[in-house]
């Protein structure tokens, strides 16, 4: 087989890898996408998919931007107006129209995203969509040899791991890793409810150190939906997942008074469920010579704060930001140029590494003794809007970004 030539190639078919061939593209490079698959299709009629995402502002821009977010069926979308975190018997409140913002956050399906980037793909002449994977990558001083596999060999000034947290391309680029089980499994679900969510999404720690989510869905048939996120201890989440669904929505609904939303009881599974093991990970580096890490390749956090496909966007944000500004003359894949995107996403990473594990620690059954600290310290949250503020940017992206 010939040899392929371009400026970058992605390897990583999924939703932050198919965005970073569309970003990188629309910023003027020649890309090729290794890997990729198109996304699954839509459930049918009054069901969603099991995987959902939190999109924040930041990410919305970036999706408006590569021409994508109005390609999502509206009626997949779900605008979140408010957020209840409760522990301790205490109560932290974020409200969009108090924080002067339209929303904040849109939950939306990962299937759905990514049908409307493979749309946008088909369009853009300066992406190569090749269904073959990497098998095997070589560096040298002209860039990168990736040996694809239906034979081909491809060469690149600039190789983007976007390919997850197993990351081969981290491998091929001798970058470390860290990296924590959390001894926790993500069981998620999604229940038909009783009374509409009112747009609102809740949030607990549970006596266990896990946490409990309920996002709020679009209403689908005249019902309203929910999504359950149940971050809880491997031992109990392996007897989540040996339930059927409807016996995991009764197991779901005496929680529904702590999270303060009974009224939505009594809840109707409305598919099947799905878990993920959880995980911190984060690599030594973004980037390095002529490689850059995107998504979970390059960071994975706990999803308490749903902010897991935000940095990976984020990633992307700012990786096709550097190279659309990178001076005459400097290539795509120099190491000075990558450290600006690294340097760029460092703040965000650790910020939201150390916040998301913070808590996990703090709320852990080894910190019972804590529970009036933290009870009093989530209240004065509540009560200091400023800092509410503050708190609703960050989360948003938006302070980042700016």
């Amino acid at each position: 087989m010939g040899m392929l030539r371009d400026e970058v190639a992605v390897v990583g078919g999924g939703l932050v890898g198919k965005a970073a061939a569309l970003a990188l593209a629309q910023a003027g490079l020649e890309v090729r996408l290794c890997g990729v698959r198109p996304a699954p299709p839509l459930p049918e009629a009054g069901r969603f998919a099991q995987r959902i995402y939190a999109v924040n502002a930041a990410s919305r821009a970036l999706l408006q931007g590569l021409r994508v977010w109005e390609q999502v069926p509206a009626e997949r979308i779900q605008p979140v107006q408010r957020m209840h975190i409760r522990a301790d018997g205490a109560e932290l409140c974020f409200d969009a129209y108090a924080q002067r913002v339209e929303s904040l956050a849109w939950i939306i399906e990962s299937d759905a995203i990514e049908r409307a980037l493979d749309l946008a793909l088909r369009f853009e002449r300066g992406v190569q969509l090749l269904s073959d994977t990497v098998e095997h990558a070589r560096r040298d001083a002209g860039g990168w040899e990736l040996g694809l596999s239906g034979g081909a060999s491809l060469r690149c000034a600039l190789l983007i791991g976007a390919d997850g947290r197993s990351s081969r391309v981290r491998a091929w680029s001798s970058i470390g890793l860290r990296s924590k089980p959390y001894g926790q499994t993500a069981v998620v679900c999604n229940f038909s409810c009783a009374a509409p969510h009112g747009a609102s999404a809740s949030q607990i720690f549970t006596d266990d150190g896990g946490v409990l989510a309920l996002l709020p869905l679009p209403a689908l048939q005249g019902r309203s939906q929910v999504s359950l996120v149940w971050s809880a201890p491997d031992a109990l989440a392996q007897s989540l997942r040996e339930l059927a669904p409807q016996q995991l929505a009764q197991r779901v609904q005496p929680y529904l008074p702590q999270l303060g939303v009974p009224q939505l009881a009594p809840l109707q599974a409305g598919g099947g469920i799905g878990a993920w093991p959880l995980v911190l990970q984060r690599a030594h580096e973004l980037a390095g010579d002529a490689v850059a890490l995107l998504g979970d390749a390059a960071h994975v956090v706990h999803p308490m704060a749903g902010h897991g496909l935000n940095l990976g966007l984020q990633d992307v944000q700012a990786l096709a930001a550097v190279l659309r500004r990178r001076a005459a003359g400097e290539a795509p894949g120099s190491l000075p140029v990558l450290r600006r995107y690294a340097r760029a996403r460092a703040e965000q990473v650790l910020a939201l590494e150390l916040a998301t594990d913070g808590l996990h620690r703090l709320y852990s059954p080894g910190f019972k003794w804590m529970a009036p600290l933290r009870a009093l310290g989530l209240r004065a949250t509540d009560r200091l809007p400023l800092l509410k503020t503050c708190l609703a940017g960050y989360a948003s992206g938006q302070a980042v970004l700016s």
